[in-house]
């Protein structure tokens, strides 16, 4: 049986920030295929004439690696998976792609009423940097779970 690859997941505008400067772009997101037995997420994003392109075993972590490429030039974009208070679970990641994350909430575990779609829009006084985000997830697993990530 044939796959057809690469798939469209989705494509979209979104909106990018850096300072008061708002800008809409394109961002698409695939699954490319499979490695063996690992799928393979890309996502893109067309802002003006710049293309950026990021992949990897998730969506929310080829989110992540575009977010790295877009932070150096003071872009922030405003989607659920840029979120301060946002993260997938493990289960998340593995069978469902990254396609969805947790809100997360101090003091209190998840429940599949705090899913939400990745890419998703979110508010702009959410989005965090990569590395706000990770201290924020590590905080809340000890707070949620009494253990240090």
């Amino acid at each position: 049986m044939s796959e057809d690859y690469p798939r469209l997941l989705e494509d979209r505008e979104v909106l990018l920030a850096r300072g008061v400067e708002r800008r809409q772009a394109r961002l698409r997101g695939w699954l490319d295929g499979y490695d063996g037995p690992r799928p393979l997420y890309r996502i893109e994003l067309f802002l003006g004439r710049d293309r950026y392109t990021a992949t990897a075993m998730d969506m929310f972590e080829s989110l992540v690696r575009l977010r790295l490429q877009l932070e150096p030039r003071g872009w922030t974009i405003a989607v659920q998976g840029a979120r301060r208070d946002t993260y997938p679970s493990g289960m998340c990641r593995d069978m469902g792609g990254g396609m969805r994350i947790y809100v997360t909430r101090t003091g209190s575990k998840t429940s599949a009423a705090d899913l939400v779609d990745t890419l998703a829009d979110a508010e702009l006084d959410q989005i965090v940097t990569v590395a706000e985000q990770k201290t924020r997830h590590a905080e809340w697993c000890e707070s949620a779970t009494g253990r240090r990530v």
